[in-house]
């Protein structure tokens, strides 16, 4: 098993009408290095979302660049709400890893995703969703310069505030 795991097909999909929505039409997936597998089937729908949009300007847009492929397994695991979404989140550090994301680049959006994406809980048998606020634009810069600067293990991602 490569390090970082191993994509499982490639992404084809339909592009909405609206230009921010696309419809897989084959199936696609991702095999973390664990072992497990992240599988985002034909008709899932996909926008990015789950990556906060105040990163985009500092990242790129969701479809864009070495990330495309760990945006597109991230996406369907946060709207499927299946597995816990520490685990959503710390999958997708891997599956840009294993696009060939830069390192600093990765653990950007992983601090991205972990501190300000999509969070959830069961509650009894229904699911309540806990995604925090947005961070404001000056946030985003400080945080960017933060990992620019230091080098901090992945491990670490989620205890930073």
């Amino acid at each position: 098993m490569p390090r970082w795991g191993s994509f499982e097909g490639h992404v084809v999909a339909e592009w909405h009408d609206d230009g921010r929505e696309m419809t897989l039409v084959a199936p696609f997936g991702y095999l973390d290095p664990a072992s497990v597998r992240w599988l985002a089937p034909a008709g899932s729908v996909v926008n990015g979302a789950s990556i906060p949009r105040a990163f985009w300007s500092v990242i790129g847009g969701p479809f864009e660049g070495r990330f495309r492929n760990a945006s597109v397994v991230h996406d369907v695991a946060c709207v499927e709400r299946s597995r816990p979404w520490r685990q959503v989140h710390r999958m997708f550090y891997e599956a840009c890893r294993c696009g060939r994301t830069n390192v600093v680049q990765a653990k950007i959006m992983y601090y991205a995703v972990y501190h300000f994406g999509p969070r959830w809980r069961l509650v009894g048998r229904s699911l309540r969703d806990e995604t925090p606020p947005p961070p404001t634009p000056a946030e985003v810069r400080r945080i960017v310069r933060y990992f620019e600067t230091h080098d901090i293990k992945a491990d670490d991602i989620p205890a930073l505030k």
